[in-house]
């Protein structure tokens, strides 16, 4: 059995023009769709929304407003413009220190570059 690609860690900004692909994004749950199996979720820095399918990770431990990060594919519904993230691991994330996680993910980046490693990306 081969496991699914690594996602890339990018912010919902990002994954918004992304086509395809394993992506990890993190960001507030502004909306949840239990009977539809849809939930979107906000970029709290730019207010950018992303439309993720949770029909693998029902039933969601936490509730609108809480923080949350995600793991999964990107497609495009029959070639529309929006992308939908096919949520493989869904979990709640408050309490985490969002410009802390982001520093720390610029300085990996970076740490990557100088080592000429490419195994995250964060936009």
């Amino acid at each position: 059995m081969d496991l699914p690609k690594c996602g890339s860690v990018q912010e919902i900004s990002n994954a918004l023009s992304t086509n395809q692909g394993s992506i990890k994004v993190t960001g507030r749950l502004i909306q949840h769709d239990c009977i539809n199996r849809q939930a979107t979720l906000c970029d709290p820095q730019t207010s950018a929304s992303l439309c993720v399918d949770t029909s693998l990770t029902e039933p969601l431990e936490g509730s609108v407003g809480s923080l949350f990060q995600v793991i999964g594919e990107v497609e495009r519904e029959d070639g529309g413009d929006t992308p939908i993230v096919r949520a493989r691991i869904m979990r709640c994330v408050d309490g985490m220190d969002l410009l802390m996680y982001n520093r720390a993910l610029r300085n990996q980046q970076k740490y990557f570059q100088s080592r000429n490693v490419t195994l995250v990306r964060h936009n």
